[in-house]
């Protein structure tokens, strides 16, 4: 029989739950730089032959009418002369999904003009696309019991996001960061969470309880216990069962959407925190991270998939502003077809660098994001911006997509474009930006890249934490070239939750302030318990 054990890591997200061990499996770390092009040619091949093989399963189940149909879809998915455009651009460097979504778009796009008959075969050819897309992605989907403790090195945020935590769980991990994405999204959602831990001894199956307030992560309890505490079983602890009151809003949430001068918005990840939320409580969405609401590359080729999404948040908030942020892919957000998990990308092709390099996948959101500005207030914001050139390609992109839309009659309005300041770069350039429509402050990544220290490297997390000085002197040099420009400038990092820095934001004059939902009402409290003078100069 197993003796207890405690186990001390770091704590990354607050709350306890007790559950059985399920150990993820450990993969080799991605070399540095694109895939290889054999390793994509291999996976778009196995893909097509996926795709043809459910096409014939169906056909073979089908009437004569619809089998005709099927067959004809599985004589173009062999006909070489559709796939040979793909593999031509993996040879140019461009990942399986890409390459395949790009060159069947240019398929599509030339048929649509043809005229109707030439338009039928272009729905095939889009269901093809999407088919494919799916065989891709497949490969790669896997989840974990509901109610487990995930363990493991660390933990992708799709996994996180693929995962249903109603039924409750938690997080152990050997490495990992609190300042981590994952760490965010654990938070946002009330998932007990500690990181750091080292070597864990635990079996799967084995029955662990984690104490995300305390850092502290026990095995075999139950040896210690008679019975297991009823309020510590099945993730009765966790944080959402604290927070959420009846019909499920968060508690602080039934507060004004704006505190004397101070606007609060919420951060969105997911549509279940779009559900959760009370408008009421918010003056709108300030970040909705769009990279988490798709769990795929196929999701994320789908410009109908990414409005879909986009529409459930313009109609959930009912006139309030939501801000988007175009999708934001490289470091530990990884996107399997379209970038693996690498941290050289932490510095590298990511976020509006990553869009621009592959415009296929920056045009589709590109689309979604002005058709979706035709059905409420949206502002789109660019992640990773480092200079102004940067910000011009992607205006000039949407321009063009804008006057598409209008040329085919879809309804359609171009949004205002502003940037993310997290790169030290535009940051202190700031000046140079006034064809931004406005600036939102991401703290987390400001702060690693002023510390050069990588969030999720626990090894030189106390550089991360002690550059704060330096974060809020640059972010006094954003609030006044921002007032000077003329352009509002909000907050949107894990400090703009953080009730202890509330009173130094809003003394540097930075109003608009956007968090986790979960954050509001102590933010809220922390607002009010400031004394007179918080109210001047904020920006419009």
């Amino acid at each position: 029989m197993a003796a207890p054990r405690d186990l001390r890591g770091s704590p990354a997200s607050p709350g306890r739950a007790l559950g059985p061990v399920h150990r993820a499996e450990e993969r080799s770390v991605p070399l540095p730089g694109a895939p290889g092009e054999g390793d994509a040619r291999a996976a778009l091949a196995a893909a097509v032959t996926v795709a043809v093989a459910e096409l014939g399963e169906l056909s073979a189940r089908s009437d004569a009418e619809s089998a005709g149909i099927l067959d004809f879809q599985i004589e173009l998915l062999l006909d070489g002369e559709l796939t040979a455009p793909a593999f031509a651009r993996i040879g140019r460097g461009e990942a399986a999904a890409l390459a395949w979504a790009g060159a069947m778009n240019a398929h599509i796009d030339t048929l649509a003009t043809d005229g109707d008959a030439f338009a039928l075969r272009a729905a095939d050819l889009a269901d093809l696309k999407n088919r494919v897309l799916d065989a891709l992605a497949g490969r790669t989907r896997a989840d974990f019991p509901q109610g487990a403790v995930y363990v493991g090195r660390d933990m992708p945020p799709s996994a996180f996001l693929a995962h249903d935590w109603s039924a409750g769980g938690a997080i152990a991990l050997t490495a990992g960061s609190a300042a981590s994405h994952v760490a965010l999204l654990a938070r946002s959602r009330g998932v007990p969470m500690v990181v750091g831990l080292g070597a864990l001894p635990a079996e799967p199956g084995d029955t662990a309880l984690v104490d995300g307030t305390q850092g502290v992560v026990r095995l075999h309890p139950e040896e210690r216990l008679d019975a297991p505490p009823a309020h510590l079983v099945a993730g009765a602890d966790r944080a959402p069962a604290a927070r959420l009151g009846a019909g499920g809003r968060y508690a602080g949430e039934t507060g004004a959407a704006e505190t004397g001068p101070v606007r609060l918005f919420a951060n969105i990840d997911t549509l279940a925190d779009l559900d959760a939320l009370d408008p009421a409580g918010v003056a709108g969405v300030g970040l909705v991270r769009t990279e988490f609401l798709l769990s795929d590359a196929a999701e994320a080729l789908n410009e109908e998939r990414h409005l879909a999404c986009y529409r459930r948040i313009v109609e959930r908030l009912g006139g309030r502003p939501a801000t988007l942020r175009m999708l934001d892919l490289g470091g530990d957000k990884a996107m399997p077809g379209l970038v693996e998990g690498d941290p050289a990308s932490v510095l590298g092709a990511r976020g509006v660098r990553f869009l621009l390099a592959h415009p296929d996948l920056a045009r589709i959101q590109a689309r979604a994001l002005i058709r979706a500005a035709a059905l409420g207030p949206v502002n789109v914001l660019l992640p990773m911006v480092t200079l102004p050139a940067e910000l011009a390609a992607m205006a000039r992109l949407f321009d063009e997509e804008a006057a598409r839309l209008a040329r085919r009659g879809v309804p359609a309005r171009r949004p205002p474009l502003g940037i993310m300041v997290e790169v030290p770069a535009a940051a202190l350039t700031l000046d140079l930006f006034g064809a931004a429509a406005f600036f939102s402050v991401g703290t987390n990544d400001l702060m690693q890249y002023l510390a050069a220290a990588a969030r999720d490297n626990p090894a030189v997390a106390h550089l991360y934490a002690g550059a704060e000085a330096a974060m809020f002197r640059l972010l006094d040099q954003i609030a006044v070239a921002a007032r000077a420009l003329g352009r509002p400038v909000s907050v949107c990092g894990d400090l703009a939750g953080d009730p202890a820095a509330v009173g130094r934001l809003v003394a540097l004059g930075l109003r608009d302030l956007s968090m986790a939902p979960a954050r509001l009402g102590a933010v809220r409290a922390a607002i009010e318990g400031l004394g007179e003078g918080s109210g001047e100069g904020a920006p419009g």
